[in-house]
């Protein structure tokens, strides 16, 4: 805002540059929800369990808690 805020004043500027940026925003969310949508009912039964299936492949368990280790390791005396 070097030269002020224009013949709109500071709200008007304001509220342009939010309005923008939303709308901005927005835009770019819209097309990356329809990428992201997964739609599961035009793939066929095998295609859904293949997909399953490799999604499961790597999936970890949970980390073991470290008093678990230390109990482990620890000298029964």
């Amino acid at each position: 805002m070097k030269f002020g805020p224009g013949p709109r004043g500071y709200l008007g500027t304001i509220g342009q540059y939010a309005l923008g940026s939303g709308a901005s925003f927005g835009f770019f969310m819209m097309i990356g929800s329809c990428i992201r949508s997964d739609n599961d009912r035009s793939l066929s039964a095998e295609d859904r369990e293949t997909l399953r299936a490799s999604m499961n492949r790597w999936k970890t368990p949970a980390p073991t808690p470290v008093a678990f280790y230390l109990a482990k390791t620890a000298k029964v005396e």
